[in-house]
């Protein structure tokens, strides 16, 4: 009899020492994010591969995708300043501002180039403004003699020099955000990656 007190109580430590909360966890982990990261690190550097290769084809891609988003969005913003125009007497600007949505959708979707041209100069507009605050900034500081103001100088130059390349090349600066996403896109793809290593690593250590 006491042969078999000892053998249950042996069972019940084995069993006890089989079973780690910590392992289970992180199995449940591995099970749960595993396969996410995997299918998000290959779509990013797919993605990132096709926009190295590929810019042109991505940016009329990207056009037509914004076109259709638009198209959707005007339409909904004019159905919904319809039925607000309809019950209390307003929302024609609702009506106003989708069907401008609704044009500049179709826009983009049939002149792809022409419509990424215009984006690209509305930015580098804007980008030339703010290197023209910069390079105001700088000649105030090189009045009052403050601060780095010979390389904030040279650095509103640099930026102004670029926007002017860009007015003259926009399809240039689209290339350049194309290849600028992928690059981000690659990033994305290695986090997941190494999260990837980490958790398997992480595993090998709780089951051992």
């Amino acid at each position: 009899m006491p042969k078999v007190k000892n053998t249950k109580s042996k069972n019940v430590k084995s069993e006890s020492k089989s079973f780690n909360p910590v392992a289970a966890s992180v199995k449940h982990l591995y099970n749960k994010s595993a396969p996410l990261l995997i299918c998000e690190a290959l779509l990013f550097g797919v993605a990132a591969i096709l926009m190295v290769f590929k810019p042109v084809a991505i940016l009329t891609a990207l056009t037509f995708v914004i076109g259709v988003a638009l198209v959707l969005f005007g339409l909904y913003r004019t159905i919904a300043g319809f039925v607000v125009s309809r019950d209390a007497g307003g929302g024609w600007l609702d009506v106003l501002f989708g069907l401008m949505n609704v044009v500049l959708g179709v826009l983009f979707c049939i002149y792809p180039v022409g419509s990424v041209t215009a984006m690209v100069y509305i930015f580098v507009i804007l980008f030339l403004f703010k290197s023209l605050r910069a390079l105001v900034f700088s000649i105030n500081m090189i009045r009052a003699k403050f601060g780095h103001y010979w390389f904030d100088l040279i650095m509103s130059i640099i930026l102004i020099a670029l926007a002017v390349f860009l007015m003259f090349y926009p399809i240039a600066g689209a290339v350049v955000m194309v290849y600028y996403l992928a690059i981000t896109l690659l990033l994305y793809a290695a986090a997941d990656v190494y999260m990837y290593i980490e958790i398997l690593r992480l595993k090998k250590l709780t089951n051992d």
